[in-house]
Formats: C-alpha cells, sequence, structure tokens
C-alpha cells in the first residue's frame, strides 16, 4: 500500500501496467456486469439533463428506458445506472461500426470540447480503476475483468488515467506520483547493476579457481 497526498493506493494498483486498447476489447465493460455502473444523484441529474443531446445516439428502446429514469437501487440502497437487461450494453451506449460498445456521454462531451468528467460518471470514466472517498481521504484500487484488454508495452495504470485523476486530485498529486515511479525505476536499475556486477565478480572468482 502506498499513500500520496491523502490518496491511499493499493499494491496492486501501484504495480499494474494497463492502458486500455478499445479496438481489442470492443468496450465489455459497458456491456458486462451484475448491475448498472455505480451512479451518484448528481451524475444522474447531470445525464438526465442531457438527454436531450445524447438522444439521437441511442436507440429508440434505450431512449424510452432512461426517460422513465436513469437511475435504479440495489439491495443496500445504492444508486446504479439502469439496465435494460442482464449483460446487454449500457442504455446510454451505442454501437458504432466497428461492433464497438460506445458511450454516448463521452462522445458529446468530445464532440463539444467539454470535460468528460464533467458528464460522464466518475465510475465509467476511470474503470477498471475503483477509487472511493473515505472519511479519512481516498482509496485506489483496481478490478481488470478477463473482457479487458491493454495495448502492449502500456504505461503503469495509474498514468493511463493521469488527466481525469488530475482533475479529481490535482496536476501537483499526478506529478508526484510520476516522481515516485520515477524513483522506483531508479532504484530498480541501481539493483539491476548491483547484481550483474555481482555475477561478474563470481564469474571472476570461478575463473581464478
Amino acid at each position: 500500500m502506498k499513500m500520496i497526498g491523502n490518496v491511499i493506493i493499493s499494491d496492486e494498483v501501484w504495480a499494474t501496467k494497463f492502458s486500455c486498447d478499445l479496438n481489442k476489447c470492443k468496450g465489455k465493460c459497458c456491456q458486462y456486469g451484475d448491475i448498472g455502473s455505480p451512479i451518484t444523484e448528481e451524475e444522474g441529474q447531470r445525464i438526465k439533463d442531457n438527454l436531450i443531446n445524447i438522444k439521437d445516439m441511442l436507440s429508440n428502446e434505450n431512449l424510452e428506458l432512461l426517460k422513465k429514469g436513469i437511475t435504479i437501487k440495489d439491495k443496500r440502497g445504492d444508486l446504479h445506472i439502469v439496465e435494460g437487461a442482464h449483460n446487454t450494453p449500457c442504455p446510454l451506449s451505442f454501437i458504432n461500426k466497428d461492433n464497438i460498445v460506445m458511450c454516448s456521454l463521452h462522445s458529446h462531451c468530445l464532440k463539444t470540447n467539454q470535460k468528460v468528467l464533467d458528464l460522464k460518471p466518475l465510475w465509467c470514466s476511470l474503470f477498471p480503476l475503483i477509487i472511493k472517498s473515505t472519511l479519512v481521504g481516498w482509496i485506489i484500487n483496481c478490478y481488470i475483468p478477463d473482457f479487458c484488454k491493454s495495448i502492449d508495452n502500456p504505461p503503469p495504470i495509474l498514468l493511463s488515467f493521469a488527466d481525469y485523476l488530475s482533475e479529481i486530485f490535482g496536476e501537483k498529486w499526478v506529478e508526484a506520483v510520476r516522481k515516485e515511479y520515477r524513483k522506483n525505476e531508479e532504484r530498480r536499475m541501481k539493483n539491476e547493476e548491483g547484481r550483474l556486477k555481482r555475477e561478474e565478480g563470481k564469474e571472476q572468482e570461478r575463473g581464478r579457481g
């Protein structure tokens, strides 16, 4: 576990290198799951207010579903995005020409030069990172299901989401993360250099013997 500022980062997150390859995963994170993505009342209201702006990207069936209500509650009373059926694409999504499940909220933000986090729910924007606010600060974990696919040679997952995380925690926090990764890499290289020198010394000893 690592703590930077008031943010606790799990060991798994810190060690994970991942950056979504949408062409490989086909947007399956917007389709599979036991229930719709977690959402807050404020996020639900923003989506409701913007239905008119994204309706042309949605099917008539999904639009009618969303008009009846953006959210549902689970057994604990937590809010989630409403679902049309189990393991079907989110009603806020559409399928593009490459058969990729795309987010209408994300697409609208890109088209109108809005910040994605101003409209798209936090959970959806950061997945497979999972961040939670607590009384003592934030906690970052991750869950990478089998259908998630990464690009080759990805950066640390935290840096893959640097733009979004800087909006939440600030640019100084992201720079502190980068600095910590650089220090880790310097330590790794120093340890590797020491290991190679030790191996070289052992070879020389065997040669003299």
